[in-house]
């Protein structure tokens, strides 16, 4: 089953993809039929430094293979790629509209 991460700013699928990914208030996970299988806070909003790997290590570890995000860092961008995620722009979206162009596979790759 593939993972799907996003940044929101709220825990449903009704919320708006967070314009900030690190430091975005939720993270949704989601399966590639865009069922919401799981939201959890996002902790990147306190961190000076290094919150994009706090993030990006959290998502691994839970399995997220796809990323659903406004953009990425180049921190960012050089984890995702060692840990083998993907990666697609879905700035100004709710999480279910990004979910959908995904499975459309109409949105932007960037990883």
């Amino acid at each position: 089953m593939v993972k799907i991460g996003i940044p929101a700013l709220g825990a449903d699928a009704s919320s708006a993809v967070a314009d900030r990914f690190a430091r975005a208030p939720w993270f949704v996970l989601a399966d590639e039929s865009g069922k919401v299988l799981e939201s959890f806070e996002g902790t990147g909003a306190g961190e000076a430094h290094g919150a994009a790997t706090k993030v990006l290590t959290t998502l691994s570890q839970k399995g997220v293979s796809v990323l659903l995000v406004p953009r990425l860092g180049p921190n960012a961008l050089g984890f995702a790629r060692q840990a083998g995620m993907s990666a697609y722009c879905a700035e100004g979206l709710t999480v279910a509209d990004a979910l959908a162009r995904h499975a459309q596979g109409t949105l932007e790759k960037l990883l």
